[in-house]
């Protein structure tokens, strides 16, 4: 009786700390998204947003960064809070410093029960863009980032 106790208790103690790493472990960043962010760094391409948290649908996004160059332009977002997915917008767009209006053509995301990151893949973008500002608007609530290539720049 006192052997199955102990293996009952072992048991549970195993099942509730493998639990307990199912969800710590998404929650923590120890490299880069993707493997193209490291290339971008060494290309020039990425840039650092610093960009404030914004409301949309009682949900809170921020984007990230962004790879802009070789005509693409990947844009990274992030929404945390607990029990966040699937918190990321379905889609997003962007208005050039020309007032061109760009539509992403794919995306992808990945989501644990802290944290929503994502990004959008934008093709065929005119070279020389000096800002951009990216937008999310639908029932009248809307956000907003505007992005300058001019600061920002990191390379590694």
């Amino acid at each position: 009786m006192r052997n199955t106790l102990r293996r009952i208790e072992w048991l549970l103690l195993v099942v509730v700390g493998g639990f307990a790493l199912l969800l710590v472990l998404p929650a923590i960043d120890w490299f880069d998204r993707d493997p193209q962010v490291k290339e971008a760094k060494k290309q020039g391409y990425y840039y650092e947003v610093n960009a404030d948290k914004q409301t949309f649908f009682k949900k809170k996004f921020t984007v990230d960064s962004v790879i802009y160059g070789d005509g693409k332009l990947i844009v990274y977002m992030t929404s945390e809070g607990l029990l966040s997915w699937p918190n990321l917008p379905n889609n997003i767009q962007i208005i050039t410093d020309s007032n061109e209006v760009l539509e992403h053509q794919s995306a992808g995301a990945s989501t644990s029960i802290f944290k929503s990151s994502g990004y959008f893949t934008f093709k065929q973008v005119p070279e020389g863009l000096k800002s951009i500002t990216i937008f999310r608007e639908a029932y009248g609530e809307s956000i907003s980032f505007p992005v300058s290539f001019e600061e920002g720049r990191e390379s590694r």
